[in-house]
This record gives structure tokens, C-alpha cells and sequence, in this order.
């Protein structure tokens, strides 16, 4: 003898009536740019860096503390308060990610964002 088929939990269920669609973004003056939006990022770094047991020191200058952190098409670029840059090759994106806050403004320019940052 066959076994009878089980109900369909479904069975007699009507279909829900069509939810609106939600806009759960948040508003356009309340989002940030995503990376690929923003030709870099800055953070400053006050006290000395110390990597592979040496602190970095400014090139041209000597200064060794108050730097900005540049992350800029994968590469990490340092500038000390006299306005001098060089290019940290031991430090890459993960390492700027990791030890960066989260984005608090976002500028127009290279200078704006100095500015913001107190340089």
C-alpha cells in the first residue's frame, strides 16, 4: 500500500502582501567615502616610531616625534612638522589599518586635512 504524502506546512498559506522597500543607508551627508573615493588617508603619530628597534628620524631635519602617517596607493609616506616626506617602507596598509581610528572628517585637499590634523 502506498504511504500518503504529508500536508505542505504551506498548504493554505496566503502570500504576505508586498513590504514597502526601506531605505536603510544612511543619509548621503552622513556617509563617508569608501577607499577607493579618497586619494588617501593621514593620521598623526606624537611620539617617536620605533620600528625594527630604531626610531625613524627625519631625513633632511632630524626630528624623531609629531609625525603625520600617510597611507596613499599602498604606500606609506611620513611628514614630520617641517613639512618634510619620506617614504616608510617597512610600514604597509595593514599596519596603518591597524593602528588608525576610525575616519572622523573627511577633506577637499592635502592641505585641508593638514590643517585638520594641526600641521
Amino acid at each position: 500500500m502506498p504511504r500518503p504524502t504529508p500536508p505542505s506546512p504551506h498548504a493554505g498559506v496566503q502570500p504576505a502582501e508586498p513590504v514597502a522597500e526601506v531605505d536603510d543607508f544612511l543619509p548621503p551627508d552622513l556617509r563617508i567615502p569608501s577607499h577607493d573615493q579618497v586619494a588617501g588617508r593621514m593620521m598623526p603619530w606624537l611620539r617617536p616610531l620605533v620600528l625594527d628597534g630604531e626610531i625613524v628620524a627625519c631625513a633632511e631635519c632630524g626630528t624623531y616625534r609629531d609625525w603625520i602617517i600617510i597611507s596613499t596607493r599602498d604606500e606609506i609616506w611620513l611628514r614630520c612638522r617641517a613639512g618634510h616626506e619620506q617614504q616608510e617602507r617597512r610600514l604597509d596598509t595593514a599596519w596603518y589599518n591597524r593602528h588608525s581610528a576610525p575616519v572622523d572628517a573627511t577633506h577637499a585637499t592635502f592641505e585641508d586635512c593638514l590643517r585638520h590634523l594641526g600641521h
